[in-house]
Formats: structure tokens, sequence, C-alpha cells
């Protein structure tokens, strides 16, 4: 039977490199097409297709030969090399690296319990709309059959080719189909004089790895000309034979020489025009044009409403993006309150999850997964096929920043997100938990005679009347929790009503003021920070009721403001507030876990003038004290002032 490497030969043209490495060359000729390999031509391109804004949410996964050793993350193949502790996990579990190196889990990913329709399924009952796997990462092993390296998932591991078979059953099931590609940081090659690259670690601390050429080929160890040369006909690969609708990359594309990014992207464009479709290319660098790609945010989105199309990628877990023993996973409701709040902003998700190296997708992401389906399935027409309104929402919770990496948010019931029908017949209201009482559309002004309001998923009737200022006021129907459509947002149509962005509504974000635990100066001994599994910091071992909690607030805008205590407790307690002369006091209802949390209303306290305040919080009494956990206070704008101008 001829090898990988022998056939690599024969169908595409391979060259020995000077490091003793196979290397096989793209070939073949360039398709014809209106778009040149130069960005003035493909500037021409709809980087962002009615499909994509249509489309809204995806599914992608970090799966591969990474998800054997399943420790650390999916960098173990890098980390084992350079990292101390992941190392010293490696030679105890595995032996030496020199008789037992990331080539040797290759055999081990089997794969044998993967089915393509059973995870397709699971994506169309996600509410997902494309679909696909991470094709290539970072550790140089292919996820199709390709011709261009043995290191790839039909000739080795499974013996399968997944991409094929994921990409057929994505497409019966009516979804997009997508690859990403991580492979740009995959060259081992000296760059300024030092070996950079995914694997410089074999290289400094493992160099006889690379004698044998084909384990070399993993490695990436190459002549940097060849690498290109590969990295382009990957592309290739993948684009000819299974026609991807979007094709995501992760960093360190800049490295790549331009001309090889201008050659891929007119092929890529080309063949869509072949094809009779639309495609999309994203990047997370500024290393190809906004002209013809879409920006992409790990771990991240925009904080606040943006001109241009964006994509986040975010993983469901809060640790490694492949699997790993003893992965935690995020809560639906956080899951589901990002993803209205990014398409609330002009964004859309591609959400992913971390299937076992056998091929089964753990219970805990399943179920996350399809409270997000059901979720969709009655809020799904204020997500699918809307554009952003005039503003994106409002409400007391801000994110610290924008771009990657902003960081676990936790929202309630005072935030709110906007979105409108394509044709901005339908204004689109989606509330971040179950309100307390009415719900004033501070961002929201009647130029018009009111129209109907519909909670989405309920029969039962919504109430809204119009203050004095034009604002809508939204009284929900009184519905027990089980009664309720939905167990985490909800969202309201509004329609046949003529709306206008109100200019003068306080940005009661920017108004509002947050109490973190974290910035608490503490009076006593037990009483401290402590950190829950959830990831969200909180004041705790609040046992002794002479102890109390300290702010200074920042008060920008004068006024009266809504009191709301977060806590968790497994008994009824008492707290009380003080804010220099004005004093609150609220029963604390036990929440049977010291990680679940209900948000209270104390009542009103009213700033005079701006300028900084005291706020102290302390039990009301040692007779009623039970110990409380403490995850934040909110101070909220409670009126709109009339206009003064």
């Amino acid at each position: 039977m001829m090898t990988k490497t022998l056939r690599c030969l024969v169908v595409v043209g391979c060259v020995v490199a000077a490091m003793g490495g196979v290397v096989c060359r793209a070939a073949g000729p360039e398709p014809t097409g209106p778009y040149q390999p130069s960005w003035e031509s493909l500037a021409e391109v709809n980087e962002a297709p009615e499909w994509f804004r249509d489309a809204k949410i995806g599914i992608y996964f970090h799966w591969g030969v990474y998800s054997v050793p399943a420790f650390g993350n999916e960098w173990y193949p890098r980390n084992m090399h350079v990292n101390k502790h992941i190392k010293a996990h490696h030679v105890k579990t595995w032996g030496e690296i020199e008789t037992f190196g990331y080539a040797d889990f290759v055999p081990m990913f089997k794969a044998e319990k993967f089915d393509a329709d059973d995870w397709a399924e699971l994506f169309i009952q996600s509410g997902a709309r494309f679909a696909g796997p991470v094709a290539e990462h970072h550790d140089g092993f292919a996820m199709w059959d390709s011709e261009l390296t043995p290191w790839d998932a039909a000739d080795k591991g499974p013996k399968r080719d997944i991409t094929g078979e994921l990409e057929k059953a994505i497409r019966k099931r009516g979804m997009k189909f997508v690859a990403t590609f991580h492979h740009a940081r995959h060259n081992l090659w000296q760059k300024d004089g030092k070996w950079t690259g995914h694997y410089s670690g074999v290289k400094e601390h493992h160099p006889t790895l690379l004698d044998d050429p084909e384990r070399a080929l993993l490695y990436g160890y190459m002549p940097r000309e060849q690498f290109c040369d590969m990295w382009l006909g990957k592309l290739k690969e993948v684009i000819d034979a299974y026609e991807p609708d979007l094709i995501w990359f992760d960093s360190w594309l800049h490295e790549l020489p331009e001309s090889y990014r201008q050659r891929f992207a007119a092929y890529y464009y080309n063949r869509a025009v072949e094809w009779g479709r639309e495609v999309v290319v994203t990047r997370k660098q500024n290393d190809l044009p906004m002209e013809m790609s879409l920006v992409d945010f790990e771990k991240g989105r925009a904080d606040r409403l943006t001109d241009n199309v964006w994509l986040t990628d975010d993983t469901i877990s809060k640790g490694s993006w492949c699997y790993t023993t003893g992965l935690k996973i995020k809560e639906a409701d956080e899951v589901i309150d990002t993803m209205v709040d990014l398409v609330s902003k002009n964004g859309q998700l591609l959400l992913n999850i971390s299937p076992k190296a056998d091929g089964t997708i753990p219970q805990d992401q399943r179920d996350v997964l399809l409270a997000m389906g059901d979720w969709l399935k009655v809020n799904g027409e204020a997500i699918y096929n809307t554009r952003p309104w005039l503003d994106f929402g409002e409400g007391p919770t801000r994110m610290k920043k924008s771009g990657h990496f902003v960081g676990h948010i936790r929202y309630g019931n005072e935030d709110i997100r906007y979105t409108r029908s394509k044709d901005g017949s339908a204004l689109y209201v989606t509330l971040l938990g179950w309100p307390e009482g009415p719900v004033t559309l501070q961002k929201v002004k009647s130029t018009g005679a009111a129209g109907k309001v519909a909670l989405l998923g309920s029969g039962a009737a919504v109430s809204c009347d119009v203050n004095e200022l034009g604002q809508p006021v939204i009284t929900l129907p009184e519905l027990a929790e089980k009664d309720r459509p939905s167990r985490h947002a909800h969202s309201l149509k509004l329609s046949g009503w003529e709306l206008s962005l109100n200019e003068n509504a306080i940005d009661t974000m920017a108004a509002s003021i947050k109490l973190e635990p974290g910035k608490a100066v503490v009076d006593g001994e037990r009483l401290k920070i402590e950190e829950k599994t959830s990831g969200q910091g909180n004041l705790g071992f609040w046992d002794i009721p002479e102890e109390s909690a300290h702010w200074l607030a920042r008060v920008t805008q004068p006024g009266a403001y809504n009191v709301i205590v977060e806590t968790a407790s497994m008994l009824p307690s008492k707290l009380t507030l003080e804010v220099d002369d004005q004093t609150l006091t609220s029963d604390i209802p036990a929440t049977g876990s010291w990680g679940k949390t209900k948000k209270v209303t104390f009542g009103v306290v009213t700033f005079k003038k701006p300028g900084v305040y005291h706020v102290a919080l302390r039990p009301t009494s040692a007779a009623t004290w039970k110990a409380v956990n403490l995850f934040g206070v909110s101070l909220l704008p409670a009126k709109q002032p009339a206009a003064s101008h």
C-alpha cells in the first residue's frame, strides 16, 4: 500500500526539506473569477452576507489528539515540552518525552464512539444555524482526509474523514458548514535568530524527536517558504472538498506573507462564486482588511452597538477549550444572557464545546446546549433574522472593556436588551431576568399611538402604559416561575408602535453604581472575599453579627436610586444598609445554597448632589442574624427626570 507521504509525492509534488522533513507543496491552477489576489479587488466582496446576519448562532468544537491526555488544555502539545507542571504530569503518566512524545497519542485518538449524525442533531436542537470542526489546531493534525500530510484523521488515529462526515450530517439538517484553522502558528522555524512556533520547545529541549522525517512534519519542522505553501494548500484542500460557508482564523495570520493571505482569499471567494453562494472569513487581529473579513472576539465582545458586524467565539466551559478531566461547564443562564447581549450589539455567536477523545459529548454540555435550544424555541423570534435597534439596551450591568477576554459577566432582571425585526415593524425587548414590578423602557420613546405588547411563548395578557415622558411602562402577568414561558431571559414583542430613541433618557448603565465585594473595606476578622466555583467573587464567612462591609460610592448624577442587594444564604436573615443619614432594612430570604443567589430590593435612597458617599452594609441585629454570602450591591436610577433643555 502506498503511504500517505508517498501519495503526497504523487498527487501534489513534495520536496525534501533541508532539515530532513518531507514537505508537500500546494499545486494546481488558481480558479478564475471576479476576484484577484489584491486587497483592492477583494474589497468588493460582501463580508457579512444576509444568511450570516440572520443565523446568529453557531457551534464548533476543539476536538483532536490533544483530547487524549485530557489535561491542562488544548495547548498540551506545546506545554508538555516547556511547562514544568505539564511536563511533570506527562512524564509521570505516560513516560519520558523521548520515548512517549505527542505523536504517540495519535493512535490513541480513536474516536470510536463518534457519530456525526448524533452531533449534528444535537447542534440543530441547540438552535445553531451553522456548525463545524476545528479543522486543524496548532498541533498540526488535520481533521480531514488530507493529501498534504500523513498526520490526518483519515490515515491515523480515527482513520475516518471526520470533517467529511460532519459536513454531510450538518448540511443534511439545513445548517451552514464551518471550518476553523489555527495552523498559522504551527511552523517550527527560526525567526530573528530564535526558534518559534507551537513546538519551539521540541527543538530547544527534545531535538532528537525531529530526527524522524515524518514526525518532524507533525512538529512543523520545515523551511518557512515550504510551510507557507502547506498552509495555503491545506486551506485549498478543505475549500475544494467540503465547500465551507465560513472559514474562521485564529491569530498569527500576520506572520504569513501578505501574498499568501491574498491568494487564499481570492481562491475562496472565487470558488464561492462558482458554488453560487456567499461565504464568510473572520480574523482575530488586523491581519486581513475589514472590507473583506469580519473581526472575531475570543471570549469577548463589543461593549456597545457597532456599525460593523462581528463574531464572538466563546466556550461552554470555564476553563480549557478542549475536554479535560473535571472540566467545569457554564450555567445555561450565562450562555443565553451572553448570546442575547452580543446579538443586540450587532454580533453573532460561535460557541465551542469540548467532546471527549472517544467522540462522546459529555451530558453536562449537552444539557446546556439543549437548554439554549429550548429557550430559542420560545424566544428565537427576538434573535434570528433580527437587526440591532437604535440602542442595544439598558440596565446596571456594564462591561469593563470591549474586545477579547472580557471575563464572566452576570446579568440580572434590571438588564434589558433590544433587537428589531428586519423590516422594522417590531421591537423585541429581552429582559435578562423576571422583573419584580413594572418595567420602564428608559431608552424608548413612543411618538404615536400605543401598539401591542406580547410575551413570546405565552398567551397571558401584558399591560402597557406610556408615562409622561413617552416611555412604555410594561407590566408582565403574574405567573409562577413554573408557568413562565422561559426559564431564563424573557422576550417581549412590541408591534404597531411608532418608536424612537429617547435622547434625553438617563444612561442607566453610566449612572448606575455597582459596589463589588472585592472592593469592600471589611470591618471584622472573619468576613472576607472568597471565590465561588462559578467564578464570581463574594464576601463570605459572615458569621459574626458585629462585622460589616463598607464602600465609597461615587455619584455622578443626583436623584433617587433603587438599592438592590444580591445574596445567598442557607437560612433567612436580615441586613441593614446605611448611606449617610439614610437607613434601609430588608429581610434576606434563604436560597438553599451558598452559591445560588437572589436579588433583594431594599428601597430607595436619594443623593441630593454629585459626590462620594459612604455606604455601609451590616447585620440588622444579633438576634436576627444568620450567615449570608454577599455578591454585590447595586444602586440604580429610580426615576427618569424631566428634560432640562
